[in-house]
Parts: C-alpha cells; structure tokens; sequence
C-alpha cells in the first residue's frame, strides 16, 4: 500500500504510453488510482490484457485500482475522403450527405449520420474536428446539407461532428455500446461510463441494461458533454452514480469560455448529491510533449480541485504522451500543495438519515479533535462516501470485505479502501480489526486517535448508526 500523499484522486487513460506492466507500476507508486479504458480505440483482447495486467499490478502492490470503462456513445464523424484530407476555405459552399451517397464529388464530404437534412435548420452550426472548423447551414437540397464555411482549414478523414443546436435521433447507448458493456462485465469493469448523455431517460436505459444482465451493482458514471445534458443537468445527476465533466466536447458544443462555470455548478451538484465528479479533458496537456506542465495548466488542475472536484483526469497525457509517469507525478504534487492549503466548503448533502446525520457529527468532531484517520466499516460503500463528501481534513479509510466495492471506492475523494480478508461481526471485532490493520501497516501508533463509523448488525446495508472516538493502545 504505497504512502498516502493525495486525497484528490488520479484518472489516467491507458494507452500505448502506459501499458507495460513497468510503466503501470511506476504510475501507481506516483498515485494513479483510476484506469480508464477508452472502448472508442483497441480490441476485445487488447482490454482483456488490459484488464488482466491491471489486476495482477494491484495485487502485486496492494494497492486498488478501480477499472473505468468509457463508452464511445453515438459519435458522428465525416467518411474516408480523398487523399485523406481537403481543404475547406471561408465562404466557399461544402455540401454534407449521408455516407451511401458520398463517391468523391467536389465540394462534398459524407458523414454517418442519415437523418441530417430532415432534422437540420438554416443557420445552424456545423462544427468539425473538435471545432477547429466551422460551417453554417444556408439550404437544405434533397438529402444534402448546404452549408458555408465559416472557419476553414484542413479536414481530414474520420473527424468528429458536431451539431450543438439540434436535437438529434441518436440512441444513449449504441449497438457497439452494448456489445463493449457486456464485454467489460464479462472481464470485471468497476464503473462505466456513458457518452454523450443527453437526460435523466439515458442513465435508466443503461441502469436497465445492467439490472438485466445481474450487473445493477455497477455504477453508472454521466459524461456532460452536450448542451442537453446541461439543460437537464439535476435530473441526469439525481439519476446516475458519477459525473464526468468532458470538457472536450462540451467546450465544442457549448463555447469555451462558458466551461469554467459550468465546471463549477456541475461539480457542486455532485458534492450535494453525494456522488464522486471527475474533471477531465486538457489538464496538463503540454506534458503530451514537454516534461513539465504550462503554469496555466497547473492553475486549472489546482481550481478543478478547489471546485471539490473527486478526481482529475489524464487523456493523452498517459495514454500516448512522451511523460505518463510524470504526469501523474505532476497531480499528486499539485493535489497535495492544493489540500493542504485549502479549506473546503461543508455542502451537506440533501439525504435524511442515520448515517448523514453521523457524517454531520463527524465534521464537528474533526474540528475539536486532532484525528490520525476516519475509520468506515461499509458493505456498499455508501458510510465512506458521505464521509468523503463531508471533506474531513483527514484521510477517510474504508474498509470492506467486498473487492467489487475495495475497487469501486477508489475513485472517490479522500477515501483510502482496505480490503478485510472476513466479514466483521461484532463491536469487539470492530476495534480489534482497525487496530490490527493499522499497526501492521505502519499508518497509526500508540496515542494516535481515530474516529471509526460502522454500523451493529455489520450485515445491514446503509445501516450505520454509531461513531466511536478510539485511541490506538
């Protein structure tokens, strides 16, 4: 169990950069905590030696790591063109139609999705390769889509569209969606996330897809991305498990300079809810390159995390970049300088029940007592994340006979899960066990005190009900 240094927790993408079983090593001992597995690039048996690496690197460290499984959602993109690339200059006319209908005629790209001149309006935006290029709509002619170009340059074959002002008939989950959850159920994903989501209707179509396959324990993490989803915002955070700020695509759809706040109230819902938010998207992105982040890019990570923000992510950093290992490195540094000089703010979560009322109690007694850790017993998981959500100024630890939920709690604030090798029974057994697993992994000594949340039956789900101040013998 490597030593605890940071409480914000560490997302980072694997890649070609960062799939040897040296380099995944060297990114868990800097703090990498969370893997995401991106299923819009790779195999099936390229995320199964993934999947299989991971847990072996984790076992052999002791250290858990919770696998993220990222969807690739109902992304549009432009077909194969000639040569590979044109060059779309402002105010020349470019034509979009459905890909069956694309040969290679001037002036005109396909893309992969049928339905664009019966759902497109005059004057709507047309956004390509991540908005570095821009069309408006002037006419819609039989199926195709007359559009000027408004900001030109290259487009080259495979890029993204994006229409931000249209309501699109596109399903939350693709045939390839479903085909990729049920291959990361079938190699033991911890969270999933969806893509693209639009409204609260998407999480429940996805929740359902798990219940009917015994997965509903899986927690189902939201990516905000589109302008729908902000319109629908607390809907979609009342339904799912985790949020995912995706910067990316939605500074695309929506403009970037209306991201910061967005990042903002978004992360706040989660924090109220009690859900764990990652930040995602361009957090150090010169490190692609360069050894060292832009003093900017340290700023943002350090404001995400001052949001309240669970979890900061890497996309190519790790996944491709030059510098995997000091990426993560350069996180942990910024998340620890960050918390110890922050205070956060208490945003009690909108729950009425005994185990929010003990986490309320818990943050006065922070305040008065100096503790060495907060100590949860949790079957699910859900004692430790209000815990987190209290942001205590000590590192909260969770310990669990359960591995999926040992996994699970790792992506969350503050919250250091330990693996019980026996369900605890009794109250004796309670302290005997926190005692033991401290000592013997050197994170307390003799006089050090500790509050300790559990709940007597220990069985009972969500059923803790009582605090305990103990001081180490």
């Amino acid at each position: 169990m490597p030593s605890i240094t940071h409480r914000t927790k560490i997302v980072a993408t694997i890649g070609p950069a960062s799939s040897s079983p040296e380099v995944l090593e060297q990114m868990i001992a800097a703090g990498m905590n969370v893997a995401r597995l991106n299923f819009s690039h790779g195999s099936y048996e390229d995320h199964a030696r993934m999947v299989s690496l991971l847990r072996q690197v984790s076992k052999k460290l002791d250290t858990p790591i919770t696998l993220l499984q990222d969807l690739q959602g109902p992304k549009i993109r432009v077909g194969n063109l000639p040569d590979g690339s044109i060059e779309i200059v402002p105010g020349e006319y470019l034509y979009l139609v459905p890909l069956d209908e694309y040969a290679g005629q001037p002036y005109t790209v396909g893309i992969d999705y049928p339905y664009l001149a019966e759902e497109a309006t005059v004057g709507a935006r047309i956004l390509l390769d991540d908005g570095l290029l821009e069309l408006r709509i002037v006419d819609i002619q039989g199926t195709a889509v007359k559009s000027e170009v408004i900001e030109g340059g290259i487009l080259k074959s495979r890029k993204g569209v994006n229409l931000p002002s249209l309501d699109l008939r596109l399903p939350s989950m693709t045939e390839k969606d479903q085909r990729d959850l049920e291959f990361g159920l079938s190699v033991g994903i911890d969270w999933v996330s969806l893509s693209f989501v639009r409204k609260a209707e998407d999480i429940r179509a996805i929740k359902a897809f798990l219940a009917e396959r015994n997965a509903a324990d899986v927690p189902v993490m939201a990516k905000i991305e589109k302008p729908q989803a902000i319109e629908n915002l607390e809907a979609i955070v009342e339904e799912c498990d985790g949020v995912m700020v995706a910067r990316g695509d939605l500074g695309v759809e929506i403009s970037p300079e209306k991201v910061p706040m967005l990042q903002k109230r978004i992360i706040k819902l989660c924090n109220l809810r009690t859900i764990p938010a990652i930040t995602a998207t361009q957090m150090l992105d010169s490190m692609i390159r360069n050894p060292r982040p832009t003093r900017a890019e340290a700023s943002d990570v350090a404001n995400a995390i001052i949001d309240g923000t669970d979890a900061v992510m890497l996309s190519g950093e790790s996944a491709v970049g030059e510098y995997p290992v000091k990426s993560v490195e350069m996180l942990a540094k910024i998340a620890h300088d960050v918390e110890a000089d922050v205070t956060f703010d208490n945003n009690p979560p909108s729950l009425s029940d005994e185990t929010h009322a003990l986490s309320e109690a818990l943050v006065a007694i922070d305040k008065v007592l100096d503790l060495k850790y907060i100590v949860t017993f949790t079957s699910s998981g859900y004692t430790s994340l209000l815990a987190s959500k209290e942001r205590p100024s000590v590192p909260v630890l969770a310990l669990t006979p359960h591995e999926k939920v040992y996994h699970r709690l790792n992506l969350v604030w503050g919250v250091i899960p330990i693996l019980l090798d026996h369900q605890v029974e009794t109250f004796e057994d309670v302290l005997k066990q926190t005692e033991s697993i401290l000592i013997e992994r050197n994170l307390a000594r003799s006089g050090d005190k500790i509050l300790i949340m559990a709940g007597i039956p220990m069985q009972i789900t969500r059923g803790t009900n009582f605090l305990k101040i103990h001081t180490i013998a």
